[in-house]
């Protein structure tokens, strides 16, 4: 078997990234807003995973992936 060439393997990489932005998206637009923690840990195990702790291109898949996680700054801490 051959291996996959870079532009197959780029079109996959792409395809999941949309593929994540388009379920945060439906999930925004639900009735609750709410992200499933899964769903979320999926997304931010894809980030890390492509090295998203830094300025990414604006445009790119990744970003948009990136600017559509929630900021959790201004959450209230409270007590548990």
């Amino acid at each position: 078997m051959t291996r996959a060439t870079d532009e197959l393997l780029d079109q996959l990489h792409g395809a999941q990234a949309e593929n994540l932005l388009a379920q945060i998206e439906k999930c925004k637009k639900s009735e609750d807003g709410i992200i499933p923690p899964a769903l979320f840990a999926q997304v931010n195990k894809f980030l890390k995973d492509n090295g998203v702790d830094r300025a990414s291109q604006p445009g790119d898949d990744i970003d948009q992936l990136a600017d559509s996680v929630p900021d959790f700054d201004n959450v209230v801490k409270g007590e548990f």
